[in-house]
């Protein structure tokens, strides 16, 4: 039995300065002098005697280990020992502090168990697009250091993606967009294995996210959002082709390209004009229209007449002497034309009370015609897109250059200032080619999906892979058709109107 002297009250007394160590003598002096304190303290010693007595003896420990897959069992030989002193002797963390001092060591240091440590492992792969052809190397690495393996994966449902353990590989052809789970089982000693649970995403097709909206059919400059036109007559052909555009076509506003083709069978004089309307103008598609039409209207109406007489036998003749006057006569040819869709564009704009750049609109035009191998074009350039003669396969004739501005989408469109431009004879460009299969005029929602740059459109590579792409569409009885269903082709960030036109 502890005796219950000096024992109790010393070490109710280190408790005391431990727990408030500013208290005074007086004011420690009192409280150890409280009963109930006193049996604390004394129930405290007892305790702690039951714990200390079976640690005075050191018995020999019988170990018994136990397989591996099995639990070890301790077994220690139980032995009576004599009891504790009557006097228990207080440790040296627990005599008696002075007011305000603070104990250098606790009582019983802490000691942190230590957690066996899982491998933690890392899995890294690509997102997946729906419709899209899909392959991914999955990267994983462990903490350790050591290589992973990953034995088996399995997904939370069919999104038509699989896995190949032997590559460690994903593919397939992704069926739904959204956030899926997969629950990779892996190792990395081939026996013990682990399993983890990380998401794969799958985005949705671009295409599925672009809305149809239809524009106001009560608009004053209401327009379809396709149209097309062919001439197949006396070996003959022409088609041009006009589709309103995905940005458009998200928001419900109306197509701003417009075109017009001709052929007068007597004086064998071909006419093709596409025209694209500034997007930003309020109304430019009506610009584009009437640029188009006026413009091209007075060109088929002049090489009906005198003057395409005139310039075919100069074109037929193609000496020195007849180049010269060639060049003057569509020079003043096409600023006449320019001429006329300005003011008609102006008109336009007074009746309706509105400004004359509310219309504003690019124009690209040829006048051509063909004597057996050889076809001869004069070309006029207005803006962005672009106007070459093509062929044979490998070779390509730019006929102009465009007008790109400092940011993109910007162009130089119709107006007086660009016609009465001391270099308005630059836009003109002219000649004369053997084994031209192709006569093309596009505007720029087709030009810059395929050509990207104005250094682009000087590669015959670009020009060879579109005109294969389209040839098997130019089939005379439904071409028409069928290039305005190609103008619907997807090129990510590409989505303005697009507008083509092609003698062939």
């Amino acid at each position: 039995m502890i005796k219950k002297t000096n024992n109790t009250r010393s070490l109710l007394n280190a408790a005391l300065a431990r727990l408030m160590p500013q208290l005074s003598e007086l004011e420690l002096r009192s409280l150890t002098e409280r009963q109930d304190l006193q049996q604390i303290a004394e129930q405290f010693i007892l305790s702690l005697s039951e714990k200390i007595e079976p640690l005075n003896t050191s018995p020999d420990l019988d170990v018994k280990t136990t397989p591996d897959n099995e639990s070890t069992s301790w077994e220690i030989p139980v032995e009576h020992h004599e009891p504790l002193s009557d006097v228990t002797e207080i440790p040296a963390a627990a005599l008696p502090l002075k007011p305000g001092q603070i104990p250098t060591q606790s009582l019983t240091p802490a000691i942190a168990p230590k957690e066996a440590l899982m491998p933690k492992a890392n899995f890294n792969f690509a997102n997946a697009r729906v419709g899209a052809t899909y392959l991914s190397k999955i990267e994983s690495s462990c903490h350790t250091g050591e290589q992973v393996t990953i034995q088996e994966i399995k997904f939370s449902q069919d999104i038509g993606i699989t896995f190949n353990p032997e590559t460690q590989e994903l593919s397939g052809t992704p069926t739904t967009d959204g956030d899926y789970r997969l629950f990779i089982k892996w190792t990395t000693d081939g026996k013990a294995s682990h399993s983890i649970e990380v998401p794969i995403i799958v985005n949705p097709d671009p295409r599925s996210l672009w809305k149809i909206i239809e524009p106001p059919a009560d608009d004053k400059y209401f327009k379809t959002n396709t149209d097309n036109q062919i001439i197949n007559e006396n070996g003959v052909r022409i088609v041009a082709a006009s589709r309103r555009g995905r940005s458009h076509e998200h928001v419900g506003t109306f197509r701003d390209d417009d075109f017009f083709i001709a052929h007068d069978a007597d004086s064998d004089w071909s006419i093709m004009i596409v025209a694209d309307g500034a997007g930003s103008a309020l109304n430019s598609r009506q610009g584009a229209k009437i640029a188009s039409e006026t413009a091209g209207n007075h060109l088929s109406k002049q090489m009906k007449g005198e003057l395409g007489q005139t310039l075919k036998a100069l074109v037929q003749d193609w000496q020195p002497e007849s180049q010269k006057q060639v060049g003057p006569l569509f020079s003043e040819l096409y600023k006449n034309a320019a001429t006329l869709a300005v003011k008609a564009i102006e008109i336009e704009a007074i009746n309706m009370a509105q400004t004359t750049k509310s219309y504003s609109t690019t124009l690209l035009a040829t006048v051509s015609i063909r004597f057996g191998d050889e076809l001869f074009a004069a070309a006029f350039w207005m803006g962005d897109g672009a106007i070459a003669a093509y062929g044979p396969v490998g070779k390509v004739r730019l006929l102009g250059t465009p007008d790109s501005g400092e940011y993109a989408g910007q162009t130089r469109f119709l107006d007086n200032d660009a016609i009465n431009d001391s270099s308005f004879n630059n836009r003109i460009m002219i000649g004369k080619w053997k084994d031209i299969t192709h006569l093309i005029l596009m505007t720029d929602g087709v030009s810059d999906p395929y050509f990207e740059t104005d250094n682009g459109l000087l590669c015959a590579e670009k020009w060879d892979n579109l005109v294969n792409e389209i040839l098997p569409y130019l089939q005379p009885d439904e071409a028409a058709e069928k290039l305005t269903d190609w103008l619907s082709f997807f090129s990510p960030g590409n989505h303005d109107d697009r507008t083509i036109a092609i003698s062939w």
